[in-house]
């Protein structure tokens, strides 16, 4: 188990956990970070130098700021913004755009941590749509690989009328959502695994070739920062970005000099906030095994939520959203 992250408090959930997982969020969406993140998770970009990755990514990433329904009537601020030289088949009446929300009927809302555009440097200009997800473990209730597939075909399916309308099929781009894993069993710390679609010849040779590549799901996993050099060089960096025995300044050295960061006055000022609200939560004082422990009495019918509660200082719809990470 790691314990000294900032992802791992951010999703530990107590009464400043809402502003501390926005601020980890803006962190993780500075373009530098998902340059990294994209050269080393994407077929696509992994040739390509970080800055001139960061070219490729469109606009301002999104970070759950701008809910939207696929139905909606409403046009986001990347609407018919499609990038230079970018071309595509789609007829004229196709509004591209992305959500950070989509909604599912009988299901609620589903919520993007982080949404962006990003556009290949290649002669075809291949567009791809990508989220980013920083989860606290791996494993929950259910397989977090399936939740991540879901996540990728929401977004497939969302593109139906912002991306391509009525039967224009060929005009779908390539998703990716991708998963920072913190906690996670020591057999798979600091690794990197993919999940895609592939193609299996049941019978014959057929010669024809189809586009199937149009979905990918990525596990980013991490571990304690004392191992973080068995991994990548992302690993150390997002090691080093959400450490929580370093501080901001300690950090905006490492990340120059390890890794070529030229920090922005706007990450540094993430970096501090997200060092402010991680304090506040250590003065908030919950002991964190004895969360997991409510955590545990509650999910196996011995204690009640509201009692639960009580005695982790929370209020019950807080202790609910515990419930439900």
């Amino acid at each position: 188990m790691t314990e000294n992250t900032y992802i791992s408090d951010a999703l530990e959930g107590n009464d400043n956990k809402d502003r501390l997982d926005t601020e980890v969020k803006k962190v993780l969406s500075d373009k530098t970070v998902l340059a990294w993140i994209l050269k080393y998770t994407t077929a696509e970009f992994k040739r390509y130098s970080i800055e001139r990755i960061k070219t490729c990514i469109e606009g301002t990433p999104e970070v759950g700021t701008h809910p939207l329904n696929p139905k909606s009537k409403h046009k986001d601020k990347h609407a018919n913004k499609s990038p230079k030289n970018y071309k595509s088949s789609q007829s004229p009446e196709a509004i591209t755009g992305s959500d950070t929300v989509d909604k599912v009927p009988g299901e609620g809302q589903v919520y993007y941590d982080i949404r962006f555009y990003a556009v290949t440097p290649t002669k075809e200009r291949i567009k791809l749509i990508l989220n980013v997800e920083a989860q606290k473990a791996l494993s929950l209730k259910y397989d977090l690989v399936t939740r991540g597939i879901f996540y990728a075909a929401r977004m497939i399916s969302a593109q139906k009328g912002t991306e391509f309308t009525k039967s224009n099929y060929d005009d779908i781009k390539k998703v990716y959502s991708i998963w920072i894993c913190v906690e996670v069993p020591r057999n798979i710390e600091y690794t990197i695994t993919s999940y895609r679609m592939d193609k299996k010849v049941l019978f014959g040779n057929p010669r024809r070739r189809f586009r199937y590549d149009l979905m990918e799901v990525v596990m980013i996993c991490l571990g304690r920062e004392e191992t973080a050099n068995t991994g990548t060089k992302l690993h150390g960096m997002l090691s080093t970005l959400l450490s929580r025995k370093l501080t901001p300044k300690e950090k905006e050295k490492h990340l120059a000099t390890e890794y070529d960061f030229e920090t922005s006055t706007e990450l540094e000022g993430e970096l501090k906030q997200m060092c402010n609200y991680s304090d506040l939560i250590e003065e908030k004082g919950i002991e964190k095994g004895k969360l997991s422990t409510l955590i545990a009495l509650v999910q196996d019918g011995l204690l009640s939520v509201e009692e639960a509660a009580k005695r982790a200082e929370l209020t019950v719809e807080d202790f609910k959203k515990l419930l439900t990470n």
